[in-house]
Parts: C-alpha cells; structure tokens; sequence
C-alpha cells in the first residue's frame, strides 16, 4: 500500500479557492478575521494548504463570501472526502473534469515536468494547432464553441511568463512532430514556436525519438507538480477521465518513468536540432503557407 504525507490534494485544492473567494470579495484578511472571530494566523494556514480544514470554519468563510449554495456544496464535499486517497473525476463536459484545479496548481507550482505522447503539451500550443486539435477530436463543435475551448486552453499559458514562473520540463515524442495537425504550415509553425520556447531560461523541450522504442512513457502521459512547501503532484488524462495522484508509490513510480524518459530523450540542444530539421522538410516538401 502507498503512503501519503502532507496536506490531502482535496483540502489543497480547497485552500486555493478560499484565497481566491476571499480576494474576489474584495474582504481583507483582516476584516474577515475580525468579522469570524478567527485569528490572523489561522486564516492564512487555511488559505496557504499549511493545515487541514474544518467543514464548520470552511462552512462560514464561504457564508461571508456569499458563495452560492451549489458551490458551497461541492467545496464541502471535497472535505469530506478529504481522506480518500487521490483524486478522479469522470468527465462530463468539453473541458478535463479537474480543468481548474489542473490551472491552480499549475500557478502554484514550482516546477511542472510534462511528458506527451500524442499531442504538444497544452502549455506550449500555438492557437493555430489548438484549433486543429479541438475542432479535429470533435468535429461537431461549431466554430464558437471551438473558439471558446481553444481560449480556455491558451490562457493557461500566461503562468510562463509571470515573474514567479514555474519552471517547465517539457519531453514529447518525436511522432507529434511530424503528425500533421492543422496542414504543414499549422505545423511549421508549431515547431518553430516550441524552438522559441525552448530558449527561455525557465523552459526545457526535450525530444523522445522514434528509434528509442518502447520504453516507460508508452504507459501514458503525464504531469508532475513539485511546490515549495508541499508534496508533488502526479496528474494523468484520457479520453473519459481525469486524476490528482498524491499516494507516494504513483509519485515515485512516475518520478522513476520520468528519469528512464530523461536517459533516453535527447538533449535539449540536439532537440531543437531535430525540430529545426523537422520545420526545414516541412517548407521544403509543401511549403509552409
């Protein structure tokens, strides 16, 4: 059996909104101190994840910040069933199930490592591929509709270049590179966009190439989360679901696919090398228009 230490990912996930309902209300820590009777300190433990939650001292933050019953509801759920180890949900609409919770941590993460195995990595998408890959994996979209999934997936990318960016370990296989999403010009595009990234100092774009063979990524992909005060993160997604795992045994078996991964990856410069040769066949053999 996996062991967990730290703060439960669901009371986690819970602090961070509580920070965020608190700054929308337009309350200062202090006045909600005041107004609940709670101590300065413990209000800034609760929002920070530095200790468990209280459904009684929960339940009232979220009074005084009028959140709506529906809201209150579920955020309540997700503390009681705190204790239950990892975290998945089904999901049921266009968007990953945990599609917010996958953008909070990824704000408070310190570093995000993020292995792909059949698309770029959501982080590194220009608009003109994300548009092939919504509209291509369903075709019944109408063009608002792609639009707006498209921009809920670019936004996610602003926490790159904050001042606090976290740094990213991107590793994709060289068959997303030459898979033409969007025509060769969406993908020379794509590519020269993922040399770009790769030369800022908090971004590292590693290639997998096809004659590595079969090797530990073939499971799936993945994302690890490592904070500064707390336990990392392993987050997987597929078709129908998606899941937080925080059980030491998914953690440290996926750090361990991560350095197989990393023995077999180029480096980041013999990377931007092939990617750089993959643009050039591209322009060379239909143009890149």
């Amino acid at each position: 059996m996996g062991s967990r230490v730290g703060v439960p990912v669901r009371v986690r996930r819970v602090s961070s909104e509580l920070r965020e309902l608190r700054l929308r209300s337009g309350l200062g820590a202090e006045e909600v101190s005041a107004a609940l009777g709670m101590s300065m300190s413990k209000l800034s433990r609760m929002e920070n994840g530095q200790r468990g939650l209280q459904a009684d001292d929960v339940s009232a933050l979220l009074g005084l910040y009028r959140v709506p019953a529906q809201r209150r509801e579920e955020l309540l759920e997700l503390l009681r069933n705190a204790a239950h180890p990892n975290w998945w949900q089904v999901q049921d609409g266009r968007l990953p199930g945990m599609w917010e919770d996958v953008i909070r941590f990824e704000r408070e993460a310190r570093s995000i490592i993020n292995y792909e195995s059949t698309l770029v990595p959501g982080l590194l998408q220009t608009v003109e591929y994300a548009t092939a890959v919504v509209s291509g994996t369903d075709p019944d979209l109408n063009v608002a509709e792609v639009e707006t999934l498209v921009s809920a997936r670019l936004s996610r990318q602003t926490v790159l270049n904050r001042p606090s960016a976290p740094r990213l370990e991107a590793l994709i296989e060289q068959s997303i590179l030459e898979r033409p999403a969007g025509g060769p010009g969406v993908m020379f595009r794509q590519i020269r966009h993922l040399v770009s990234t790769a030369g800022q100092d908090n971004i590292t774009v590693r290639v997998v190439p096809t004659e590595a063979g079969v090797h530990p990524g073939i499971s799936g992909p993945f994302v690890i989360y490592d904070f500064e005060s707390q336990q990392g993160l392993v987050y997987l997604e597929n078709r129908a679901s998606s899941a937080f795992l925080e059980e030491s045994q998914h953690i440290a078996a996926t750090r361990e696919a991560h350095r197989r991964l990393q023995r077999v990856a180029l480096s980041a410069e013999d990377s931007v090398d092939l990617m750089n040769c993959i643009a050039e066949a591209l322009v060379r053999g239909q143009g890149a228009g």
